[in-house]
């Protein structure tokens, strides 16, 4: 059992969900959903949202009918425990894989724009101390991690007003220029940005009166939501179709332009203030895969903390450049597609059918 020491106010859900959506993509997800709809790529922003809100909604629907309310609990209710075991021991790869994702992009992003011959293994030597340090003890530092990482770059979104100076709203205009299919499948791209959610179905326990906290996982996913359309929206009104389809960090690219008396490149000084938002991404997901390694398998959670961090020094070594970070996010964003869109409603179906019987029975 959780004490209640152990857990935090349903509040924090909202920097939770909110955190673990933001993160890498917020730097360049505009070119990748621009695949399909072109100009109208922002409306896919909205109808992520709402699907992932959906999902959300799903999620509490399984967790607030279980005594132990996480994954391996409906894993083990709804195909017994080996079956159970199985799917949950490759939820805890995906979750890996999330932190592999986020932690490999950024350090691509700090070569490419700050330092070039900076090497993957001295950086993650640097950074995967401090990971250990969050994860190995109480729930309540993850926590706080996230709440700065929402709360302290969150100046960062307002300097992105700058370039409307230069802004062209003929750019996205005319608006619904393209199919629904189009649209719809830049919505698969743009769900990528979304997909940190799936911490909830680890977390959820650790949440005082955790079946009233709903409301606020929905906040935060509006927050992510609203926060994406507006970098999104600025920056194609700033680019033109043809710049969108070569440039690939476009936010950066955005701050490239900001001037100041006592700063000369703003978009290193965004790159260092994001490192909190993407360090509150990597220890919510390394915290979830090493929880669940621990509730499903006995292994001490300090131990499986530092297995799960040897094997993100590994993924994150081998996959190297441009092309292994791509594989790397392709990877993730197909297996994520999978998970939320067509995995979690059924499971939502089975488990909903399981205890239905359950209940005739009795």
């Amino acid at each position: 059992m959780i004490s209640r020491d152990d857990k935090v106010s349903g509040l924090m859900v909202f920097f939770l969900i909110s955190a673990s959506q933001i993160g890498v993509g917020y730097l360049g997800f505009q070119s990748i959903i621009n695949k399909y709809a072109g100009h109208d790529a922002w409306i896919s922003i909205i109808i992520a949202g709402i699907g992932i809100s959906i999902i959300i909604w799903t999620m509490y629907q399984m967790l607030k009918n279980d005594e132990q309310g996480d994954i391996i609990a409906i894993h083990q209710l709804t195909y017994g425990k080996w079956i159970g075991n199985f799917l949950t021991l490759i939820f805890t790869i995906y979750l890996l894989l999330m932190a592999t994702v986020v932690l490999r992009t950024y350090i691509e992003i700090v070569q490419v724009w700050m330092f070039p011959h900076l090497k993957v293994w001295a950086m993650l030597l640097l950074l995967l101390p401090l990971i250990y340090y969050t994860i190995s003890d109480q729930f309540r530092i993850v926590v706080g991690v996230c709440f700065l990482g929402i709360v302290y770059p969150f100046f960062l979104n307002l300097t992105l007003f700058f370039p409307l100076n230069y802004a062209d709203i003929t750019y996205i205009l005319p608006i619904m220029d393209h199919t629904i299919t189009e649209i719809m499948q830049s919505s698969s791209l743009a769900v990528l940005n979304f997909m940190g959610i799936s911490a909830l179905l680890v977390f959820y326990p650790f949440i005082q009166e955790s079946h009233k906290s709903q409301k606020y996982a929905h906040y935060g996913n509006f927050y992510t939501t609203g926060l994406y359309l507006a970098v999104c929206l600025i920056a194609y009104v700033f680019y033109n179709q043809s710049e969108l389809e070569e440039v690939i960090w476009a936010t950066l690219g955005l701050w490239k332009i900001i001037e100041m008396p006592f700063m000369e490149r703003f978009e290193f000084f965004g790159i260092a203030t994001l490192f909190f938002t993407i360090l509150s991404n990597v220890v919510l997901f390394m915290w979830a895969s090493a929880r669940v390694i621990h509730r499903t398998f006995g292994v001490a959670h300090k131990k499986a903390a530092v297995v799960l961090l040897i094997i993100l020094f590994i993924a994150c070594v081998i996959f190297s450049g441009r092309e292994g970070v791509n594989i790397l996010n392709d990877t993730a964003g197909k297996i994520g597609l999978v998970l939320l869109f067509i995995y979690i409603p059924v499971l939502f179906v089975i488990n909903f059918i399981r205890r239905k019987v359950r209940k005739d029975v009795s």
